[in-house]
């Protein structure tokens, strides 16, 4: 296989645990859509969470290091990062945009925890509104 981006020869490597092939010259390295998945989870692994990969995509004049059809430019889970994919075979990324996944699936799991953690402490405030004690309380204030 040979980079989409300086048509160098692809190299098999260890990055993370995962085998990727890596571009030698720019970085840049090719995932399957399971080694991205496996990626994401070092960040954040509740997949129901995850949301969208992406939802549209533009061609680019980069091919597909498996089958040669253009890759396809999208925003990255509707962040402001730009990585390309070919539908059928995989994700390509520039150097350094592995950490900056990383980065955005850490922030986003902080995100989420602190949105629940809100819910949960809204909702246990609600029931102790609605518990019989306190509307007993207000009874006693408007009896007096």
């Amino acid at each position: 296989m040979k980079c989409p981006k300086c048509n160098v020869e692809l190299k098999t490597q260890n990055d993370r645990g995962v085998q990727v092939e890596a571009c030698p010259n720019c970085q840049g390295m090719w995932l399957t859509p399971a080694e991205l998945d496996q990626l994401e989870n070092e960040a954040f692994s509740n997949e129901a969470n995850k949301g969208s990969l992406y939802v549209t995509s533009y061609e680019t004049e980069f091919k597909c290091p498996v089958c040669s059809a253009p890759l396809k430019e999208f925003d990255y889970r509707f962040f402001d990062l730009q990585i390309e994919c070919c539908p059928e075979h995989g994700y390509w990324l520039d150097k350094d945009e592995d950490n900056q996944i990383l980065e955005l699936m850490r922030g986003e799991e902080d995100r989420i925890e602190r949105k629940f953690g809100t819910e949960d402490s809204w909702t246990k405030y609600i029931n102790h509104l609605r518990s019989p004690s306190f509307f007993n309380k207000v009874k006693d204030l408007f009896r007096s």
